[in-house]
Parts: C-alpha cells; sequence; structure tokens
C-alpha cells in the first residue's frame, strides 16, 4: 500500500498510535508500563520515545514486509492494533497526523532509531494487516523486558 515521511514534534517522552474516534485518545502510564516501554489499551497504542522532547521523522510503512531490524534501531515494540471506522492518529500530545486505513487488526511495530550524526531523531512505523502479539524486539537499557505485559492502560485524565 506503502508509505510516507513526516515530520512531528514529541514530548512528554511518547508516540502515540490510536483512533482519531476516542475521547481520551493518551494513556496514562504505570509503573510497568513506563518499564516495558508502551502503555497500550485497546485503541491506542504510546510508546516511551528516546528524548522528553522534542523534532522527529516519522516514517510510516503500511502492509510492506517488515525488513530486519537494522542495527541502528535502539529501541523497537510489536503490538497489537485494531482500527474501527477507518481513522487513525500518529504523533504526541502536541500534534499528530491522520491517517487513514482499512478496518481491521493489525500489527503495529514501532522502532526508535539512534541520532544521527546531524542530531535528527527518527522513528519507523510497520502497520500490517493481521493480529501479532506483544513483543519487545529489541530493548536497550532503559527497558525491562521480563515478566507480564501491562496492557490495561487507562486515559490520561
Amino acid at each position: 500500500m506503502g508509505g510516507f515521511r513526516e515530520s512531528i514534534y514529541l514530548s512528554y517522552s511518547q508516540f502515540c498510535v490510536f483512533l482519531s474516534s476516542l475521547d481520551q485518545p493518551y494513556n496514562d502510564w504505570s509503573d510497568r508500563s513506563y518499564a516495558q516501554g508502551f502503555a497500550w489499551r485497546l485503541g491506542s497504542a504510546s510508546f516511551r520515545a528516546l528524548i522528553d522532547e522534542g523534532d522527529h521523522i516519522i516514517s510510516v510503512f503500511i502492509n510492506e514486509q517488515v525488513p530486519a531490524i537494522s542495527a541502528d534501531v535502539v529501541r523497537a515494540l510489536k503490538v497489537p492494533f485494531t482500527v474501527k471506522d477507518r481513522n487513525v492518529e500518529l504523533g504526541s500530545i502536541s500534534s499528530t497526523v491522520p491517517l487513514e486505513l482499512p478496518e481491521g487488526d493489525y500489527s503495529l511495530q514501532v522502532e526508535f532509531i539512534r541520532p544521527s550524526s546531524s542530531g535528527a531523531y527518527e522513528i519507523n512505523v510497520h502497520l500490517n494487516l493481521g493480529g501479532c502479539d506483544f513483543e519487545v524486539l529489541r530493548a536497550d537499557a532503559e527497558i525491562d523486558e521480563q515478566g507480564e505485559f501491562d496492557i490495561d492502560a487507562v486515559p490520561a485524565g
């Protein structure tokens, strides 16, 4: 289906993917969700970014084969994501990018890339039809992949 690149400003150390129809799309972080690197509930997934805030280049790949994780990827996480009503948003509290997708169950893989020599931060986002399990694909020193995942986030209030 293709992909695109977008520049976006991330705040509060998080990159979010959520259904546009949610009244409260952002998640509260438990101690466990912070440690595992993501806060998840049906229709909303928040991922812990490498920095507190700043500009990021987001590369979005939709229904494309996911390549092997490159050596430049510092942190990679995969979670299930169900699209309803076709409208999804990617971004952070400060700004989002709208996306229209066919309804269905997706595998959502987010890869945080080591900053380039210019200091630019990049994130790869792979959205592929078909379900998946929760998985830490690559963990840096900040991520604790031991124990059960917390997959019951509550809306940030």
